[in-house]
């Protein structure tokens, strides 16, 4: 369903995750390892022609449709997901500058 018709609001919990990862060397010394991803939560918000993502660490991101466009719901989504994910690495970027 792309149409939203009151504003909806919903909460994604991704759980702990093992990401695993090969380091490739040029001396031919390839080590494999691995670590947890820590839990996430995002909150995504639907409301009219808008789409608003909230990071769990607070970074915000917000698409909108215009007039003419249709809406639709994914698209929204990954729009404000990446304009939230941006702000979020500015703030990390910054923290570790110490700026």
């Amino acid at each position: 369903m792309n149409k939203v018709y009151e504003d909806e609001v919903k909460t994604i919990v991704y759980g702990e995750v093992k990401q695993y990862f090969t380091e490739e060397s040029n001396l031919k010394d390839d080590k494999e390892d691995w670590f947890w991803t820590k839990e996430k939560v995002e909150k995504v918000i639907h409301s009219g022609n808008a789409t608003i993502v909230i990071l769990d660490d607070g970074s915000k991101g917000v698409a909108k449709c215009g007039k003419k466009d249709e809406y639709r719901k994914t698209t929204g989504i990954k729009v404000a997901y990446l304009r939230a994910k941006i702000v979020s690495l500015h703030k990390e970027l910054n923290d570790l500058l110490g700026e």
